[in-house]
């Protein structure tokens, strides 16, 4: 009965006759645009809003029901999920740490480290992903930095569109990459992309390490955030007294006060500090509570609690337990339990144990306001606890700690399995021995057997988010070409027929490819772009292979946008970055990938 009334609506929606495939391309349009209103404003999440747009156009029986969830079950979401769990591997191996003891002894000339590290990560991301190369890149390339007194804005840039460049030169490189390469007949090999897109990628690191440091902000030597917050000039000793408002109250109370805002990092009782307080803990007199407040703050809260001020900025060192306590820098990352929370909102004292000091986002820095202030992906954030605790702290709150961790012994034996596994998968890849997403699913099983990923980090290696988006919009993609909206797209373009010389189509596929990457998300671009691009070529597969690997370029290489592209949020904190640092530097880098990826492509074979 239920499935009799769906169809019965179904059909007092969708018109029937020859309007039938004119309904379906203008529906599909008008549907696409909504969603990229959406994705463009952030009013949903990318994921959320292409299963919205996947189930009205199975409603709408443009996509039909059979084919709704066959995006779970395509190679390219295969092939993803593999490059997530050996990407995974690679992190938990510490490989990237040795680097700092191998690139110690470099000269300290800024345009040899830029250069190194950003073919370090070109190459590694070729491989693994470009979030993850970051992601063990960023304190490698901080101690290194910090010792040749570099500003951290010369380099992070550099490494993170070093990384985007190199994801373009595998098959595995990026989403656009593996998702065009299932396009073909038959996928393409593992190192088709190589011959067109090396060149460009060693043209945009040698841009980025000889000219881009033109672009960027220029700093002084030493780190904006050690010049602009010193955290000591905040923390300071109270003592309760008998006749104080402290007296019999409670840190829960202290914290929740409108009129006032301070953090308390510890208690001194009888010289023992306690550093991990229960809020409902009641305060006795004589105690010393250790705050963070800014001098306005700190003034309110001495007038309002009647509380004697101890050492002004001394911090209680003689306390038993102090010498455990220290401060870290972390950085948000994308799936960060924090992400879009408020400090108070999350109790992340007493949920992880540690103190919020403070905030810095781009080239602003805040250390007063912290409870309320939303933090956001790519922010850094300074911390203070338990010493032994930090490192655990950290990666549960789904933060990067801004330092190398160090080498630990057992990492030696991941980082050669990892190393070892993947090179076999490859090489089984690049003589077609087994198809790609057997090989890289194979590849990952057996680091799992080998624990080289604990099964934890497994599930937690995987973004579902991600997954969900490609998967979601695969069928919506067949769907967009099937409809007719895809040859409608074209026709719309008179400069775009059949007779317009190749570069000419394949400049303004690319241009195209370009801006839509930048305003939404990469992978509904490819998707809708490669509908397009198939079209195009109207059946040529020469010309098909050349305009999808255009798609899969451009979607890949977009540079300009600090939300859009995740790699650019990551170093957005730690860089000390602003939009229009991205915008500049991007935008010239974008042309050059346009210019050079039309010359490859179109002319060399």
């Amino acid at each position: 009965m239920l499935e009799w009334r769906f169809n019965a609506l179904q059909a007092t929606v969708i018109p029937k006759g020859k309007t039938r495939a004119m309904f379906e391309a203008i529906f599909m349009f008008i549907m696409l645009g909504v969603a990229i209103i959406w994705w463009h404003w952030g009013l949903l999440r990318h994921d959320l809003v292409a299963m919205i747009l996947l189930f009205v156009l199975v409603f709408a029986d443009i996509v039909p029901a059979a084919r709704a969830f066959s995006g779970f079950s395509h190679p390219t979401v295969i092939m993803l999920v593999a490059v997530m769990i050996i990407s995974r591997s690679f992190q938990e191996s510490g490989i990237f740490d040795y680097l700092s003891k191998a690139l110690d002894k470099m000269s300290s000339d800024p345009v040899n480290l830029i250069l190194v590290l950003s073919l370090i990560a070109m190459v590694s991301s070729a491989f693994l992903s470009s979030y993850m190369t970051v992601m063990l890149l960023m304190p490698v390339a901080l101690y290194l930095s910090g010792k040749r007194g570099i500003h951290a804005s010369r380099v992070l840039l550099p490494i993170a569109f070093s990384a985007i460049l190199g994801s373009t030169i595998t098959m595995i490189g990026s989403v656009p990459n593996i998702f065009v390469s299932c396009l073909q007949p038959e996928c393409l090999g593992i190192f088709t992309f190589s011959l067109k897109n090396l060149p460009i990628a060693l043209v945009g690191v040698l841009f980025l390490g000889l000219v881009a440091g033109y672009l960027l902000p220029k700093n002084d030597h030493k780190d904006k955030r050690d010049e602009e917050i010193n955290i000591e000039d905040y923390i300071t000793e109270v003592k309760v007294l008998r006749e104080s408002r402290l007296a019999g109250s409670t840190l829960r109370r202290i914290m929740q006060n409108a009129d006032y805002e301070v953090t308390v990092i510890a208690l001194v009782r009888e010289k023992l500090q306690m550093d991990v307080i229960d809020p409902d803990e009641e305060l006795l007199p004589d105690d010393i509570l250790i705050i963070e407040a800014d001098s306005a703050n700190l003034r309110t809260f001495m007038e309002y609690t009647n509380a004697k001020l101890m050492g002004g900025r001394k911090f209680h060192k003689d306390a038993t337990g102090a010498r455990n306590i220290s401060m870290r820098e972390v950085v948000v990352l994308k799936d960060s339990v924090l992400a879009g929370k408020t400090a108070a909102g999350i109790n992340i004292r007493s949920r992880f144990g540690v103190n919020l000091l403070a905030i810095s986002r781009g080239q602003r820095q805040s250390i007063h306001r912290l409870a309320k202030s939303k933090i956001e992906r790519g922010d850094v954030l300074l911390i203070q606890g338990r010493t032994q605790i930090l490192d655990e702290v950290t990666y549960a709150m789904g933060c990067l700690g801004l330092k190398p961790r160090g080498n630990k012994e057992k990492d030696a034996l991941r980082a050669t399995l990892s190393i070892l596994i993947l090179t076999a998968a490859l090489i089984l890849m690049g003589l077609r021995v087994i198809s790609p997403p057997f090989a890289l699913a194979s590849a990952a099983l057996v680091l799992a057997l080998c624990r080289t990923v604990s099964p934890y980090e497994l599930a937690r290696s995987i973004d579902w988010s991600l997954v969900i988006l490609l998967a979601a919009m695969i069928p919506v993609g067949e769907a967009f070409r099937s409809s007719g909206a895809a040859e409608l797209a074209v026709n719309a373009f008179s400069g775009i027929g059949a007779h317009a010389p190749l570069w000419l189509r394949l400049g303004i596929l690319i241009s195209f490819s370009m801006l839509l990457s930048n305003l939404i998300h990469n992978v509904p671009a490819t998707i809708l772009m490669s509908a397009i691009a198939l079209q195009m070529a109207a059946g040529d597969i020469s010309d098909s292979r050349i305009f999808l690997m255009g798609v899969a370029l451009s979607c890949t290489a977009n540079f300009m946008s600090s939300k859009r592209q995740v790699v650019n949020t990551l170093v957005k904190g730690a860089g000390g970055y602003q939009s229009l640092d991205y915008f500049k530097v991007g935008l010239v880098l974008q042309l050059l990938v346009l210019v050079l990826g039309v010359v490859m492509l179109a002319f060399v074979h």
